[in-house]
């Protein structure tokens, strides 16, 4: 089967972290996507530097590093497997499959 790979979307990087904020873990507010190095800076559009955060920590956070802002992440940034969507979007997993997903 030939490799699948998960384009880096909005929408992808809010499902990557579960639709929370990597700063403040809540997902009751509006969502947006945070560049950990800001673009301003240098920072790129890649999985590693894109986490889901919330309009009120992206905005105390402005243009600013981790360090300079005082925030941490909770969860570090990935490259999402699509295994880890198909797993994630299927409420229960034939255990017939699990070989050829790599569960």
């Amino acid at each position: 089967m030939p490799y699948k790979k998960v384009f880096l979307t909005r929408k992808n990087v809010l499902r990557r972290d579960s639709f929370r904020c990597a700063y403040c873990g809540r997902g009751d507010l509006p969502l947006t996507v945070d560049h950990i190095i800001p673009k301003a800076r240098g920072g790129q559009d890649t999985w590693e530097n894109l986490v889901c955060a919330c309009t009120v920590c992206n905005n105390k956070k402005g243009d600013r590093t981790l360090e300079e802002s005082g925030f941490q992440l909770l969860v570090k940034p990935f490259v999402p497997s699509h295994i880890m969507f198909i797993k994630n979007f299927v409420s229960k997993l034939d255990e017939n499959w699990k070989p050829y997903l790599f569960v």
